[in-house]
């Protein structure tokens, strides 16, 4: 049985804990951001409203971040030119 649910987990999760894991190799404070994101969307009341208003913002992120990445809070150029985010770790 314990077999059987963890498959199950891991065929409906994968790419989350793929997020989390590439997430986490380059960032533990982003990792803990988007855990904490996911955590709440699974125990509040109006976790299918919160989740619906992150992909949103996530969406609108990315959409700026292509377009004009000089412009967007906390992203850094490195000496080599390319974006990258930085939050202090």
């Amino acid at each position: 049985m314990g077999i059987e649910h963890g498959l199950f987990c891991v065929g409906c999760c994968w790419g989350v804990m793929l997020a989390l894991f590439a997430l986490g190799v380059m960032s533990v404070t982003w990792m803990v951001v988007i855990g904490a994101l996911i955590f709440a969307e699974k125990v509040l009341p109006a976790g299918e409203w919160f989740a619906r208003v992150v992909a949103v913002v996530l969406v609108a992120a990315g959409i700026w971040i292509a377009v004009s990445p000089s412009t967007f809070p906390g992203l850094h150029l490195p000496s080599g030119g390319q974006p990258s985010m930085h939050m202090g770790s």
